[in-house]
């Protein structure tokens, strides 16, 4: 009778250590703020292992990769404004994806040394002729398996010195030199940055616009998991 209750005060145990181990490895954090419904929550958890939350009172210490999708700078909640920059610096992953209330026209010059694009404009959401983009990375985990479809609207700016160009499309204009020649304008599509120990994806183009590209979800996917493994956060 002994070794029988000892037996099963050992199974009790075990079952109560389990638990707790358990409850101390939950989810990690993917907070997405603005228009984020490309995001597909479910098959983002089956591939990250990651928990995906809209609440926008999360408090960023717990957030291990941060989505700021086509949402003005002004829009989000003040803890955010003004803990973005030490967030990214203190080990934080985030990923600001483009349109007509992002970058430059979302007021994001105020957070710019974070942004892996040089904003040049406050109002940079543009169309541009329609071209297949091109990789400069191809070997990068974000575009690993993808095809992209042709990008016609870009948030318009500059390559950012210090930052790794992912995915550019050649552009249409023409700047004359003194030599009287010109040089193809490039729009910079998908751009990192590593912001003290922290690390920035930014895309250039707004992914709602890109529902019926077949590897739109496993651009996402990469890039998800990307940035949750560079995140010394949540």
């Amino acid at each position: 009778m002994r070794n029988r209750l000892a037996v099963v005060s050992g199974i009790l145990l075990l079952v109560a250590w389990a638990s707790a181990a358990a409850a101390g490895q939950a989810s990690r954090v993917i907070l997405a703020l603005g228009n984020a419904s490309f995001i597909n929550p479910a098959s983002v958890e089956r591939a990250t292992g990651a928990a995906l939350s809209q609440d926008p009172n999360v408090p960023l210490k717990d957030v291990a990769v941060l989505v700021l999708a086509n949402v003005p700078l002004s829009s989000l909640p003040q803890s955010i404004q003004d803990g973005l920059v030490q967030y990214v610096e203190g080990g934080g992953a985030l990923l600001i994806t483009g349109g007509a209330q992002s970058f430059g026209s979302g007021g994001y010059k105020a957070v710019s040394p974070i942004i892996p694009f040089q904003i040049r404009s406050d109002n940079d959401w543009r169309f541009i002729s329609f071209r297949p983009p091109v990789p400069v990375q191809p070997g990068h985990p974000v575009l690993a398996g993808v095809t992209f479809l042709t990008v016609g609207t870009v948030n318009d700016m500059n390559p950012r010195p210090g930052a790794t160009e992912i995915l550019q499309s050649a552009g249409g204009g023409r700047a004359p030199d003194a030599g009287g020649g010109g040089g193809s304008y490039l729009y910079p599509l998908i751009a990192e940055i590593a912001g003290g120990s922290g690390r920035v994806i930014g895309i250039a183009f707004d992914l709602n616009e890109f529902g019926g590209m077949r590897d739109r979800d496993l651009l996402i996917q990469n890039t998800l998991a990307y940035l949750l493994a560079a995140s010394r956060m949540g």
